[in-house]
């Protein structure tokens, strides 16, 4: 095959797992988180903050271990007669119990010796009940979601040793979630326990199909398998006695572009892909190359591990002094006048109204208070003018369709 069309194929095969991933939908831990914020948001306009979330399996010994007498143990229904557990610690038993009560969480310290009641528990209910609907909501079509859906409320258990007489699985995947209420006035711990439930199988009769994603005879020892991956981000030659004087807090230069070039190494084995160093919801993760962009990038990760160590940017020469700025106060012609202290100006004469106005004759009448009969002269070249007189008006009448 050529390589042309091998990289195809490879890049083909890359996006369909990329496809399938993404129609997995969120990582356990990220879907655990959001259910519990958004139960306690919508229940009761509550603020809880998931710090942290842990997942690990357990036998039957494990999960008792597990308990304490401090913990509130409720037991869940599940699908088949499948049984789970919710585990409260006490204060977060308080911060609920109060949120549905008195409409607030305070801090008012808890009795640690001070027994559970059926009632606390049983006020359980709406954060199992909703959480647990909207973790499946929120994994998707992940491969672990038949094992989490179908669980609900159940009873109220006394101790650990009831839950050992009733849960009888032999795994058990254990979530955990480190969560504070109302702003941090209640902190503690809520978990979940559910047993591994076996997958169905298919009829002796019934043939394979290419799409069908039924499990092997082992699936379930080779799942618990440990798989341990280290990411490499550069690899340093220090001679012998310099690597003895390191100390903490020293730095080690490393070559440009390490975090772009991460090798993930399985075991004592080699690079098995290449990838990018970044973070997602808090904590380190890779972002792995497709496999097309992995044998492109090969060169330059060989490159990258020979470079030698990126050394110190040499020092910026120095700048000569800035010029002092221009006294321009000699240069400014000053102002003919002073706008502050304005011109003096001469005296005028007083004004004599009264006097003036006797200079004015206006007529007998007029001067008296009467009234005043103007008869103008006519102007030249109106006396031949006739006479108009008096005349009646009348009304005018137009036609105007013509």
């Amino acid at each position: 095959m050529a390589d042309g069309a091998q990289q195809d194929v490879l890049g083909q095969k890359a996006q369909a797992a990329q496809r399938a991933f993404e129609a997995r939908g969120m990582s356990p831990s990220k879907a655990l988180r959001r259910a519990l914020s958004r139960t306690a948001d919508v229940n009761w306009d509550l603020a809880l903050v998931t710090q942290a979330v842990t997942v690990e399996n357990l036998d039957q010994d494990g999960v008792i271990e597990s308990l304490t007498a401090e913990d509130l143990l409720i037991l869940m229904d599940g699908p088949d007669g499948a049984l789970g557990l919710a585990v409260f610690g006490r204060e977060v038993v308080a911060g609920l119990v109060e949120v549905q009560t008195i409409q607030q969480v305070s801090n008012i310290p808890v009795d640690p010796e001070r027994a559970y009641t059926p009632t606390e528990a049983a006020l359980m209910a709406p954060i199992i009940d909703g959480t647990m609907e909207r973790f499946v909501e929120n994994l998707g079509e992940h491969p672990i979601l038949r094992q989490i859906e179908g669980f609900r409320f159940g009873a109220m258990l006394e101790d650990a040793r009831s839950a050992g007489l009733l849960l009888d699985a032999s795994v058990y995947r254990a979530f955990r979630a480190e969560v504070d209420l109302a702003l941090g006035r209640r902190r503690g711990t809520i978990s979940f326990i559910l047993p591994e439930r076996a997958k169905p199988k298919r009829g002796k009769g019934a043939p394979k199909s290419a799409e069908d994603n039924s499990p092997g005879p082992h699936e379930d020892v080779f799942a618990r398998v440990e798989a341990r991956l280290e990411a490499v981000l550069a690899q340093i030659t220090l001679p012998l006695n310099r690597a003895q004087q390191l100390k903490p807090g020293e730095l080690i230069p490393l070559p440009q572009n390490a975090l772009d070039k991460v090798k993930l190494t399985a075991g004592k084995g080699g690079a098995v892909v290449v990838g990018r160093l970044g973070q997602l919801n808090g904590m380190r993760a890779v972002r792995l190359s497709l496999p097309a962009q992995v044998g492109a990038a090969k060169p330059a990760v060989e490159a990258a591990d020979n470079q030698p160590p990126a050394e110190a940017a040499p020092a910026l020469p120095d700048l000569p002094a800035a010029p002092e700025p221009a006294d321009f106060a000699g240069m400014v012609e000053e102002p003919a006048f002073d706008p502050s202290e304005p011109e003096e100006l001469p005296d005028l004469p007083a004004l004599d109204f009264a006097a003036e106005a006797s200079d004015f004759d206006l007529g007998g009448d007029l001067a008296e208070g009467g009234d005043f009969d103007f008869d103008p002269a006519p102007a030249e070249g109106d006396e031949d003018l006739p006479d108009i007189g008096d005349f009646a008006s009348a009304p005018v009448e137009f036609d105007f369709e013509e």
